[in-house]
């Protein structure tokens, strides 16, 4: 028989109770692990964005945008600057290489003056009437006028009026032609006349050339200004020398309340080649008059006020001065000269005429 010791036996009874308890509780917890599912483990955002850099984003294609379900730094054309958050964007090809969105025009040659303009003007007018020699009269006069331009693929057709001084200026005549260049500042035309008619209203002070010419005209659109220069060196005369014609006019408009107020001046200049509108028949030109280049400027000076009554519908009032170049005043008096009555006399030298208007503007 062997004998053990207190000591020895408490030893072995609480080693065995400490193996017992720690078996019973291991087998429990497998037991319950097994049994239920695993609980999800939370990962901060660091260890998402670490590990979601080697794997290709999930993207879902819709027929018009694409959706992206992770965060991305990086700018597209819609994107906000103070957010790098995308939640859609565009396709590519939606966005120009500024990052703006592609706007598509749809303007036949890409011209901003392409469109058509149509106005219809009643107008009552009175003043000189030196449009042909031996007329000097102050006369109330009554017209219709219809201006219009239309332009199509940078071509035009176009006939200026009172209603439409602001696109055409003051020298310009019936004319069709090729707007050649065009921004928001300027405009450069080649044109060629189809009449030599001046405006309705304006016809009695407005001296007229016998032959349609064709030339340069360039356009100026300022701040509530337009600036204009026409250069005309060809015309049909078959008489050799075409000569030259040329313009310069500026134009101001502002506006007091409902009013919009206007002042145009400009100079011409023809030089003696230049073969003027005879009506009834000019004499020869005297030889001892001045060719020079100032014996051909002619000056004009217009002034207006005008009210819309509706969107559609202005009013307006004007009043126009012409002072003739010297060459025309020796025209003049060259006729009168060779008259066969030998009775009339021509001192005409300058001339206004004023008047009213109503304008419908489509």
């Amino acid at each position: 028989m062997i004998f053990l010791t207190r000591t020895t036996l408490n030893k072995a009874i609480a080693s065995s109770f400490l193996f017992f308890v720690s078996s019973s509780y291991a087998l429990g917890h497998v037991e319950q692990v097994t049994s239920k599912e695993a609980a999800p483990v939370a990962l901060d955002k660091e260890t998402v964005s670490k590990e979601s850099v080697d794997k290709e984003p999930v993207i879902k294609k819709s027929a018009a945008r694409i959706e992206i379900s992770i965060e991305d730094d990086s700018e597209s054309c819609n994107s906000s600057e103070e957010s790098s958050s995308v939640e859609s964007i565009p396709y590519p090809e939606e966005c120009d290489e500024d990052g703006e969105e592609e706007v598509i025009d749809f303007r036949l040659g890409n011209n901003s003056r392409d469109g058509f303009f149509l106005g219809f003007s009643a107008i009552s007018s009175v003043g000189d009437d030196f449009s042909l020699p031996d007329v000097d009269d102050d006369e109330a006069t009554f017209d219709i006028d219809i201006a219009y331009r239309i332009q199509l693929a940078s071509l035009f057709l176009e006939s200026p009026g009172l209603s439409s001084r602001r696109i055409h200026g003051m020298y310009s005549l019936p004319a069709w032609g090729l707007n050649f260049y065009d921004d928001d500042d300027w405009s450069f035309d080649l044109f060629y006349q189809y009449s030599t008619r001046g405006s309705k209203g304006l016809e009695g002070i407005q001296l007229r050339n016998e032959d349609e010419r064709a030339g340069l005209r360039i356009s100026g659109y300022l701040e509530n200004s337009q600036l204009q220069f026409i250069y005309s060196p060809v015309s049909r005369n078959g008489e050799g020398s075409d000569g030259i014609e040329a313009s310069l006019s500026y134009g101001y408009s502002g506006q007091l309340r409902n009013w919009t107020y206007y002042a145009d001046v400009g100079m011409q200049y023809r030089s003696k080649e230049v073969t003027p509108y005879h009506g009834y028949g000019y004499g020869e030109l005297p030889s001892d008059i001045d060719d020079g280049t100032r014996a051909g400027l002619s000056y004009n000076v217009k002034v207006g006020l005008e009210y819309p009554l509706t969107t559609d519908w202005v009013f307006s009032s004007f009043v126009a001065y012409h002072a003739l170049s010297d060459r025309s005043i020796s025209y003049r008096q060259a006729y009168n000269q060779g008259n066969i009555e030998g009775l009339l006399t021509d001192n005409v030298e300058d001339g206004y005429r004023a008047g009213l208007s109503l304008s419908y503007v489509f």
